[in-house]
């Protein structure tokens, strides 16, 4: 079978907790065309929790906005099996336990226990997510427009295809990290088409938000760079599953805002 194949239920077992046939094919060119298929696969889970939410408003077509969210939030952490969660606390902790040094940053996320500033960041941003899911159902049922529900789709593809453009202009520092054969794969022309790709989805879903929320995207990858260049010279597996963790939630809280 075709490379692409096996590349994007590559892409689905790294970044998912979804049923994928057992890979066939695990070598470099497979890891670095899986890169292809992050913003598909984060298009795929969110067309997962668009559903869900589909069917639990045909269920109730005046469900709670409050449960629907808790709901909503907890399927969106099983289908990644909290892989973008752990990413942020092990992060999280590293950036205040290294107390500025690189080597003290990069070891403590390799530590397999979560600290307490791990637990509070996750916490913090799950609060977020719920809240901001609250907003989103409460405007869609109060509206009657299910529209904007289709930001459900984009805003995980739009967070999964930053580690594109992260790898491309950010050193790898780890020898042998998750992403370490993915690096390869990050190149500017494929950036560029996927970018306009996702550029005129926005434009389509999101409507008068949407240069808001993409210049949102654009400033958060930017800080979320630098942070990573200042601290360690470069990004690793766990800070580009922060940034997605990240990127997700806060997309979000500025369409719905």
């Amino acid at each position: 079978m075709s490379s692409y194949y096996w590349a994007f239920w590559y892409a689905v077992v790294f970044l998912s907790r979804l049923p994928a046939p057992t890979l066939q094919r695990i070598d470099d060119d497979v890891a670095q065309k899986s890169l292809l298929f992050y913003p598909l696969v984060g298009a795929l889970l969110g067309t997962l929790l668009l559903l869900f939410v589909a069917c639990c408003l045909w269920y109730q077509p005046q469900p709670s906005a409050t449960l629907l969210a808790a709901m909503s939030v907890t399927l969106w952490t099983l289908l990644t099996g909290a892989l973008h969660l752990d990413g942020l606390a092990d992060s999280a902790d590293a950036w205040v336990g290294g107390l500025g040094d690189r080597e003290k940053t990069l070891a403590i996320m390799k530590d397999p226990q979560a600290g307490p500033m791990g637990v509070v960041a996750v916490v913090l941003l799950l609060l977020l997510q719920f809240s901001a899911l609250q907003l989103l159902f409460e405007q869609t049922l109060g509206d009657g427009d299910i529209w904007p529900l289709l930001s459900l789709l984009l805003i995980p593809a739009l967070a999964r295809a930053s580690v594109l453009g992260i790898l491309a202009s950010t050193p790898y520092v780890r020898a042998k990290g998750l992403a370490t054969a993915l690096v390869q794969g990050a190149r500017y022309p494929r950036i560029t088409v996927i970018g306009i790709i996702l550029a005129l989805a926005a434009g389509l879903i999101l409507q008068q938000k949407a240069p808001l929320v993409l210049l949102s995207y654009l400033a958060l990858n930017v800080w979320m760079r630098r942070l990573m260049m200042q601290r360690l010279g470069g990004c690793t597996g766990d800070t580009l599953g922060a940034a997605i963790a990240v990127q997700e939630v806060l997309l979000l809280c500025v369409y719905v805002f």
